[in-house]
């Protein structure tokens, strides 16, 4: 269980446990969202969402740049829960906090009230709503000090590094990770230039190290990728011409 936990901090896509709040969706109000909509993500009255519950459908949580285009921060899929008040919580940027429906999704809505009942009623609901909230801003924890400390290639290093330490190789003695990321999401995601990452996703393959596929990275020499790590090696792959 930890092992997802950790992949769920360090991919924005990997899917968390179903959450107990299915057990209550009775209690909650149903909304639809079509492809694209944007999700009101403000509680300011005793009758708006607070916390939504997906029932079916994907929902990205998204950093609005300056010139309008999306940084996704994480997902929720079906059976997720995220939380729709984040003033309090993350002033900073709020107001280029988005929630958007990345396919047609049903989500059941519950406001602070509810949602509090609950938690008097089920312990384990706080417990699971805690680490929610722990494992997104973890990942953003992450992400942060990955851009504050390390090199764009030593980051993409770090990373598969990590994807690997909590994975199983094949009988082959390869990893295959499951990944569906396209180069320009997995940029994104460790805030590196999508050029930089083509560059060093092609240079690792040609050392036949990593290979990247539609829904998948293939790492054929976890040992080898160490050893650019310990060794800084990756400064030199970076400028390679």
């Amino acid at each position: 269980m930890l092992t997802n936990y950790y992949k769920a901090i360090l991919t924005n896509r990997h899917p968390q446990r179903e959450s107990k709040f299915v057990h209550y969706i009775d209690r909650g109000r149903m909304e639809k969202f079509f492809e694209g909509e944007t999700i009101a993500k403000g509680c300011n009255g005793d009758d708006d969402p607070y916390l939504y519950y997906i029932v079916s459908g994907k929902v990205k949580i998204c950093y609005q740049r300056s010139d309008c285009s999306e940084l996704v921060l994480f997902y929720r899929e079906r059976g997720n829960i995220f939380q729709a008040e984040y003033k309090r919580f993350a002033s900073i940027c709020s107001d280029r906090l988005r929630f958007i429906a990345a396919e047609n999704t049903v989500a059941v809505a519950f406001t602070k009230a509810q949602v509090y009942e609950l938690f008097c009623e089920d312990k384990e609901l706080l417990d699971e709503f805690l680490l929610t909230v722990h494992l997104t801003y973890a990942s953003f924890a992450q992400r942060l000090v990955n851009t504050a400390y390390l090199t764009s290639g030593t980051r993409l290093l770090t990373w598969l590094n990590k994807l690997c330490a909590f994975s199983e190789p094949t009988e082959e003695g390869y990893y295959e990770l499951p990944c569906d990321l396209t180069q320009q999401q997995i940029a994104d995601l460790l805030f590196i230039h999508v050029s930089t990452c083509n560059k060093l996703f092609s240079f690792l393959e040609k050392e036949n190290l990593v290979k990247k596929t539609k829904n998948h990275i293939v790492v054929y020499d976890w040992l080898k990728l160490r050893e650019y790590l310990e060794t800084e090696e990756i400064f030199w792959l970076e400028n390679k011409k």
